[in-house]
């Protein structure tokens, strides 16, 4: 192991100097020096009777004493404020020349403030398109939003205001059922806010009729009910003792007269079925009531009774006293078309006959 080298001898310390700070002019002798330092001088002899002070208190200069006259004394640090520092200009301090313009605080010379009456305008500036487009689908979903609700209020207002109660029905078109049946059953309706009633209601309340087939409703202000009833036709009658029933195409019975010489009764010219031929066999019923049923309004009028011995034969008898023979119910369309175009035809081929056949209708025979 080397032996370690010898430490450099240190470096004397650097003798400092304390420095006294010297009371200010205006004596206050702690505060603390301005940054802005002024530096005065003050006369010889003052200086001189400083330095014969110096020695003992209360002891002059002695012979062996020097004493050095002093031109100034050391400058000494003064307080003053900027104001007083910079109130003569000349004793500002020079301002470097530079191009660049220095901050400040603006001169009366300086207009930093548009005047009330000039009329320079600010520059527009384009708003961009994709905030463009957003205020726009902002406001129409506004607008969109707010319609809505007026609706809704409006319509709530008019669905549930007593203002519009139903006092006044109408009812239209009713042929079979008659003015106070109708009235009876839709005596429930009478009270009811007036946008609160459909078909679908009207029609529940007629459905113990079976004549309504179906209804149209509507409503008048402020408080009339309006109702148009579709009726079944009635494609013939049964006489049952002394009454005189109406059936429809589904072999029901959708009216009834206690009198068969009732004015109303006689309006509709329907074929007659024999009490017979209705009570024998409800299948062979059920087929003849079909067979009305598949003819036209103008057909019907045309006949007088209908009568069959089983399904297959059913037979149609006109005003005049002839005789269609009908057969079974297939291709009751296609029978029913060349029927009425015999009715409507006057060729004594048709009109002079007793028997028309068209049970196979592509070839009608003529007896």
């Amino acid at each position: 192991m080397s032996p370690r080298p010898p430490r450099p001898p240190r470096r004397p310390r650097r003798p400092t100097r304390a420095a006294a700070r010297p009371p200010s002019v205006d004596g206050d002798a702690g505060a603390e020096p301005p940054q802005d330092d002024v530096f005065q001088e003050a006369p010889a002899q003052e200086t001189a009777s400083r330095v014969a002070e110096s020695g003992p208190a209360g002891a002059g200069p002695t012979e062996g004493d020097v004493v050095v006259p002093l031109e100034t004394e050391m400058p000494r640090r003064s307080r003053r404020t900027a104001e007083e520092v910079f109130e003569d200009p000349g004793d500002a301090p020079p301002q470097r020349s530079s191009s660049r313009p220095v901050a400040g605080p603006p001169s009366e010379s300086q207009d930093w403030h548009l005047d009330e009456d000039d009329d320079a305008e600010p520059l527009p500036f384009p708003e961009p398109e994709v905030v463009s487009t957003r205020r726009r689908r902002r406001r129409r979903l506004g607008w969109t939003i707010g319609l809505v609700g007026v609706l809704v209020a409006v319509v709530g207002v008019l669905y549930f205001s007593p203002l519009l109660t139903i006092h006044h029905i109408q009812v239209e078109r009713n042929d079979l059922l008659t003015e106070s049946r109708a009235q009876e059953l839709l005596q429930p309706l009478y009270g009811r806010p007036l946008p609160q009633v459909g078909n679908a209601q009207v029609q529940e309340l007629l459905a113990e009729e079976p004549v309504v087939d179906d209804v149209v409703v509507q409503g008048e202000l402020p408080d009339t009910l309006t109702v148009e009833i579709i009726e079944h036709p009635p494609v013939a009658e049964v006489l049952d003792g002394d009454e005189l029933q109406f059936y429809n195409e589904h072999g029901e019975v959708i009216s009834t007269f206690a009198d068969p010489e009732d004015p109303e009764a006689d309006d509709h010219a329907t074929p007659r079925i024999s009490e017979e031929a209705a009570l024998r066999d409800d299948a062979v019923f059920s087929t003849i009531v079909a067979v009305l049923g598949e003819l036209p309004a103008s057909a019907r009028e045309a006949m007088d009774s209908a009568t069959a011995d089983s399904i297959d034969s059913v037979q149609l008898i006109l005003d005049d006293g002839r005789t269609v023979v009908w057969g079974g119910a297939e291709r009751g369309a296609e029978k029913a078309v060349v029927l009425e175009a015999i009715l409507a035809s006057e060729a004594e081929d048709f009109t002079e006959v007793d028997t028309i056949d068209i049970s196979t209708p592509d070839t009608p025979v003529t007896r």
